[in-house]
């Protein structure tokens, strides 16, 4: 078992707080971080004997190096999709530069991030295009890191999947562009921490790139169809058309979800993307059931109920 206090950056996040939660019950000793101290504290894990809570801002170097310093291993799950930062790409940029020297300057042994998947081409949206330049940011550095590479985590409170539940729940017939018939990997909440965790214990997965999804390639609308199913609502009615644009629809999407249009139009520009893994070697080096798409909306219909 790994002995070092590990870093967690991001843990008020959907992914980062759950995290918290896995290594904890595993009995490591954590630091969590977020923006928010009071928010930080909303946590079950803030009372935890072996968490200590720190407010950081990525985009403050000093802020950044002092919180590293007495940590072996940081989780690096911060990004700047928010209402403060309008060019998201060039804070999540910056943020990776702060990361790979604070992670030099005060003597971390690794960095383990999770991306997004998605081919480097002209084509790649703006979203998935800063997910993959942080990764290279990331790896460049003089400490070791890992790349985790996901596309849609299906779990209770992961927006792209609330993006979807909402649409299926609030429309019965859609109106939707081309992006319902593009493939994608999803990949379960749980198979994602499992991952995550099991890159902290495997040092074959030290310095290493992974592809992460679930068994199954299934197209956006194959999935809204399985929720439908799986929450017992009756059947959509889907029609795609041809001119309605990812930025037209990410304006439709932020008028029937809760998400606002910052958030809703660079997860919609990504739909277009085709987002499946290339290789699966992390199943070797860190085995364990992978829940299907079904499986995976059941569980976080569950956890609703």
């Amino acid at each position: 078992m790994f002995t070092g206090k590990i870093l967690v950056l991001g843990a008020s996040g959907y992914i980062g707080a759950q995290l918290v939660t896995m290594l904890l019950e595993k009995g490591y000793k954590v630091r969590a971080c977020g923006r928010s101290i009071s928010r930080l504290k909303k946590f079950e894990w803030s009372r935890h004997a072996n968490v200590e809570l720190s407010q950081v801002d990525a985009l403050e170097m000093e802020n950044l190096r002092n919180i590293c310093q007495g940590c072996a291993v940081v989780y690096y799950l911060v990004h700047s999709m928010n209402a403060q930062h309008k060019n998201f790409a060039q804070a999540d940029r910056q943020a990776a530069h702060n990361m790979v020297q604070a992670a030099e300057a005060t003597g971390l042994q690794r960095i383990i991030y999770l991306g997004g998947l998605g081919d480097d081409d002209k084509n790649l949206s703006h979203h998935l295009r800063s997910r993959m330049e942080v990764s290279k940011i990331i790896q460049s550095g003089k400490v070791p890191a890992t790349t985790l590479r996901a596309a849609m985590i299906i779990g209770k409170g992961s927006v792209s999947f609330e993006i979807l539940r909402a649409l299926v729940k609030n429309l019965p017939i859609m109106i939707t562009p081309r992006w319902v018939s593009t493939e994608s990997q999803p990949i379960a909440v749980s198979n994602v921490l499992n991952y995550l965790v099991g890159c902290l214990e495997s040092e074959e997965t030290v310095g290493q790139v992974f592809d992460i999804g679930g068994p199954e390639i299934l197209s956006y609308r194959k999935l809204m169809d399985i929720y439908a199913q799986e929450a017992g609502i009756f059947k959509r009615y889907i029609i795609p058309v041809p001119f309605l644009t990812p930025s037209l629809s990410s304006l439709w999407i932020a008028l029937v979800t809760p998400f606002p249009a910052y958030i809703a139009r660079p997860l919609a520009e990504g739909l277009k993307n085709r987002v499946v893994c290339r290789e699966h070697r992390i199943r070797v080096l860190i085995p364990q059931t992978l829940l299907d798409s079904r499986q995976a909306i059941r569980a976080a219909i569950k956890k609703d109920q």
